[in-house]
């Protein structure tokens, strides 16, 4: 036998608990009219969601008892359901209407369970789960940035920093910035010596011997990627 109704806590705005309220639950609602002589429920979509009114659902219930006939409406929206039930806001709206087509059916005047919304529905009904345990991590550990931890710098060839021939290479006398994939693949080639977020940007300020990112030219970039391919190379 299904409990008709439970207990659950009330809050304030501020989410403290203030006390507790009796509702009805759905399944002990319709275990009790299935008692009192259920022969049909029929449901109706009135409104689907929909951006324009607000991905409010609508639906009408109608419940047959040895009774009588008896009518509920219910809706759904994100503002009124909790998080985990926003993706099934029209089955929310039909147990609603259900819900309260049968609370008149078997005479049932407190609110079911279901009927409340946001944080005053089944979320305060049940104590949370506990949070499953951590996997381990299977990255690298982070390093600390710090003088020593940072890759060397790379700085072009000595034959194109010296003009022998050939004078400085184009990318460096225009101060042609590194391109897109280029910063990508620097970016993934520090995350494999556990440089993340700003520690990656740091080192790679620090390897380039420049202030900003877009300082760093692209014959800079491919130097560094060149040098730091063979350090994880022969690591």
């Amino acid at each position: 036998m299904q409990a008709l109704t439970t207990t659950i806590t009330t809050k304030d705005a501020q989410g403290r608990v203030t006390g507790e309220k009796e509702v009805a639950t759905y399944a002990g609602l319709l275990a009790q009219a299935h008692e009192e002589g259920l022969k049909q429920i029929t449901t109706t979509l009135v409104q689907i969601p929909a951006p324009e009114n607000g991905m409010v659902a609508i639906v009408t219930a109608t419940v047959e008892t040895n009774r009588g006939t008896f009518t509920g409406i219910g809706d759904a929206s994100p503002d009124n359901v909790t998080r985990k039930i926003v993706n099934h806001i029209i089955r929310m709206a039909e147990t609603r209407a259900k819900a309260r087509a049968i609370r008149d059916a078997v005479n049932i005047g407190i609110v079911a369970l279901e009927e409340l919304g946001g944080d005053d529905g089944e979320e305060n009904s049940t104590p949370a789960p506990a949070a499953p345990p951590a996997r381990p991590s299977t990255r690298p550990p982070l390093r600390p940035v710090g003088p020593r931890e940072v890759p060397p710098p790379v700085r072009a060839p000595a034959e194109a920093r010296s003009g022998q021939g050939q004078g400085p290479r184009r990318d460096d006398r225009q101060g042609v910035p590194m391109t897109e994939p280029q910063r990508r693949l620097l970016y993934r080639l520090l995350a494999e010596q556990g440089f993340e977020g700003r520690a990656a940007t740091d080192a790679l300020l620090r390897a380039a011997e420049v202030n900003e990112l877009r300082d760093i030219t692209k014959s800079q970039a491919s130097s560094l990627i060149e040098s730091w391919k063979e350090d994880a190379n022969r690591g």
